[in-house]
């Protein structure tokens, strides 16, 4: 073998070596059989190519490249090369986290349970950007912010109202009800005191009437039995008026009402002769006449009977005159 064959040979393993140590400084292995997938970002917050893959913690691949969508609509396209047998999910998610506080970039792919579709080389993964550090900071604080904000606001506004509520007068109103409020708790404690005293006095009084409501309620305790007896009777009877015809001797008790209202009207109205012997005075007048002359009449006969019967079995009687009569009935009706 010529010198310059084996030189050309030492430049093409130098070349070789150089290569595959560049990639193996990017995390490539030339050896291993690479896996190409996908994923669509609307922003990559600092991922750079070369960036690890990583499943668990555990490095899989690596970021191979970064660029824009093909469309033009500003998304990002991000390339990553996977160097493993381990089967992962087509339907997993692969979101960009941070590893440092210093904002260092990596893709972790989330793995799905939906074992039915395996990432093959060429598909797209599902995205999706974890929060950095400030951003959920501020996403934690922006509640509290919020809150702040309206508590001092709220503050702001009472404060506003207090002082202007608070002026000279106000302060005078105020001071008066606290003083008529003191006055009330004074008055209070009076009265207290009085309703103390007042028990105090009629101690003996209000044991008696202690004494009276226990005997009463041990009277009712010890006439249960008779009392239960008295409301047993009181339901049965009015259970037994509930079942009479209440209804229709009230109906029969309207309509005799009724008629005698019609009655008593035709006698104030002096239809019939009742009512002609109430309201008619010259009628009454005759009647009385008429009772007057029979009982005239009834004298005469009782004295004269002469004069009315002719016939005598032992004689006649004797015969008064008019005057003799006149003073017989005055007799009569003084005797009466």
């Amino acid at each position: 073998m010529s010198r310059q064959i084996r030189a050309g040979l030492v430049a093409i393993l130098a070349f070789a070596m150089l290569y595959w140590g560049i990639n193996f400084l990017k995390g490539k292995n030339l050896f291993n059989s690479q896996t190409l997938v996908y994923s669509i970002y609307e922003r990559v917050d600092g991922l750079t190519p070369a960036r690890p893959v990583t499943i668990n913690g555990f490095q899989i691949g690596q970021v191979n490249r970064i660029y824009f969508h093909p469309n033009k609509d500003g998304r990002l396209i991000v390339e990553m090369s996977i160097n493993t047998d381990f089967t992962i999910p087509k339907s997993s998610i692969a979101r960009i986290n941070s590893t440092s506080l210093m904002g260092d970039k990596s893709v972790e792919l989330i793995l799905a349970n939906d074992y039915s579709n395996i990432l093959e080389d060429g598909d797209t993964l599902n995205s999706e950007i974890m929060l950095s550090l400030t951003e959920e900071v501020n996403r934690q604080v922006l509640p509290l912010k919020q809150k702040a904000e309206s508590l001092i606001g709220s503050i702001d506004t009472a404060m506003t109202l207090v002082t202007s509520f608070l002026n000279d007068q106000t302060r005078n109103n105020f001071i008066a009800t606290f003083a008529s409020v003191r006055r009330s708790f004074e008055t209070l404690e009076n009265t207290t005191k009085e309703i103390d005293l007042l028990v105090t006095d009629n101690r003996v009084n209000l044991t008696r009437l202690i004494e009276n409501i226990t005997s009463i309620s041990k009277g009712l305790k010890d006439n249960e039995s008779n009392l239960s007896a008295i409301i047993a009777n009181a339901e049965s009877i009015s259970d037994t008026i509930a079942k009479a015809n209440i209804g229709e001797t009230l109906r029969s008790l309207n309509t005799a009402l009724s008629q005698s209202e019609e009655i008593f009207k035709k006698v104030n109205d002096g239809t019939g002769t009742a009512g002609k012997l109430i309201n008619d005075p010259k009628l009454y007048d005759d009647m009385a006449k008429a009772a007057e002359q029979l009982n005239l009449l009834l004298l005469d006969v009782k004295y004269n009977p002469n004069r009315y019967i002719h016939f005598s079995v032992f004689g006649s009687s004797k015969e008064y005159d008019k005057e003799e009569m006149d003073k017989i009935i005055e007799q009569e009706l003084k005797s009466k």
